[in-house]
């Protein structure tokens, strides 16, 4: 289409979008309040510990189907409406909802310093801050930081790491990720505290973590703890993996 030589009157998504309708994939089934995602053929599926799913929110309810059903897309349901078996994909569709949602955090990786950060999904119902990677593990990489005045970052020359701990050099003191330093795992950097941190501007350091292409698919950013132990994902907030 060519580009505009006079006014167009733009179509406008209400609720800006937040709600959408997705076929559901063959012989799946979704739950109403699981974590939903499209797989590389564009279908429903539910989401888990696996790359390349687009995260796109929370199951609502079956598109055409009773108020509490879930989406049951198997040869032994029906499409709603009809007498016709349901499991091919597309057979049956689920509504969508993006917004920031309650789930339980699976292996404990996500505690108040990591508030901000991405979480990866590893099913329908939790989120880990690990993105599965770690084929290659490295232990006790010696890294140096900049001299006082210059930005306090190193990298470890790996993207997507995991399993970041830092150490003292020679190794005796154990310095604690949020506190002494912080890590953006994606990018694979590690940078001092802004204050108050244990380490010291041009200090050379020990650096042992994991690397590897992600094996999970992001969920969202962390928005904040909850009492319960569980974690408020925004589902609007992505970064480029879950594209």
């Amino acid at each position: 289409m060519a580009a505009l030589t006079s006014s167009r009157n733009t179509p406008e998504m209400s609720d800006f979008g937040r709600m959408q309708i997705y076929p559901v994939e063959a012989n799946t089934t979704v739950y109403l309040g699981s974590m939903v995602a499209l797989n590389a053929n564009g279908n429903a599926v539910p989401a888990a510990s696996a790359a390349g799913l687009r995260l796109v929110g929370r199951a609502e309810r079956l598109y055409q189907g009773m108020p509490g059903q879930d989406a049951v897309n198997m040869p032994s349901a029906a499409i709603p409406g009809t007498n016709l078996p349901a499991g091919a994909a597309g057979a049956i569709s689920v509504i969508c909802a993006r917004g920031i949602f309650l789930y339980a955090v699976n292996d404990g990786s996500i505690v108040q310093p990591q508030v901000g950060m991405l979480c990866f999904a590893v099913d329908d119902n939790s989120v880990s801050l690990s993105d599965g990677a770690g084929a290659t593990a490295v232990s006790a990489e010696s890294h140096t930081f900049p001299a006082a005045g210059g930005a306090q970052i190193v990298s470890v020359g790996h993207e997507n790491i995991s399993k970041a701990v830092v150490t003292s050099s020679p190794a005796g003191t154990t310095y604690v990720e949020g506190k002494d330093y912080v890590v953006d795992y994606q990018a694979g950097l590690i940078m001092l505290a802004p204050s108050g941190g244990a380490i010291a501007a041009a200090a050379t350091v020990l650096v042992s973590y994991n690397w590897g292409a992600p094996a999970r698919s992001v969920a969202g950013t962390i928005i904040n703890l909850d009492s319960s132990g569980q974690v408020w994902v925004d589902f609007w907030h992505q970064s480029a993996l879950a594209a």
